[in-house]
C-alpha cells in the first residue's frame, strides 16, 4: 500500500514539473493542428472534425483524459465543447486525435457577407489537451481563403 501511494506521489509530481516545464527532465506535449475537414452536412447544422497531433517527446507514456476547445471565425465564437478521451501516448510518440466540432449554419451564415466582402475567413482555435493533473494549453490562429 505504502508503494502504491509513493508511486502515486512521484508520477503527480513528475506531471506537475511537466505543467512547469522543466528543463531536461519533462517536457509538455507538443500539440499542432494536423487537419480540418467537414464530415457531415445537413441544412441546419455540420460537423467539422480537426485532427489535433499530440506528441509526447518525453522518455514515458503520458495518460490523456480528455480535450476542451472552442472555435472563434472571424472573431465569433461558433463552436465549443469538452470531450473525454482516456489513452496514453506513448514514450517519444505522436498521435491523431480527432475532435468533432458542431457547427450551427445560421451563425455560419451571418458572417458570410463579411467573409465574401473581405474574401477570407480567420479562425482562432483555442482550447486545452487534460493530463491527469494538469492542463495543456494550445492556441492556433490562420485564415482561409473563401470562393465567390
Amino acid at each position: 500500500m505504502l508503494k502504491r501511494i509513493s508511486t502515486l506521489l512521484s508520477s503527480a509530481l513528475l506531471l506537475q514539473a511537466c505543467a512547469s516545464g522543466v528543463p531536461g527532465v519533462i517536457e509538455q506535449p507538443k500539440i499542432s493542428i494536423q487537419n480540418i475537414g467537414l464530415q457531415e452536412v445537413s441544412l441546419t447544422q455540420g460537423t467539422a472534425v480537426v485532427t489535433l497531433n499530440v506528441a509526447n517527446p518525453n522518455a514515458f507514456p503520458i495518460p490523456l483524459k480528455g480535450i476542451q476547445y472552442g472555435l472563434s471565425l472571424n472573431g465569433h465564437p461558433v463552436a465549443s465543447g469538452d470531450q473525454a478521451q482516456d489513452m496514453s501516448i506513448g514514450a517519444r510518440q505522436e498521435m491523431p486525435i480527432n475532435i468533432p466540432v458542431k457547427l450551427d449554419f445560421m451563425q455560419l451564415l451571418q458572417l458570410a457577407p463579411e467573409a465574401m466582402k473581405t474574401r477570407s475567413l480567420q479562425y482562432d482555435l483555442t482550447g486545452a489537451v487534460k493530463l491527469p493533473f494538469i492542463s495543456v494549453p494550445f492556441q492556433r490562429q490562420g485564415g482561409v481563403g473563401v470562393r465567390q
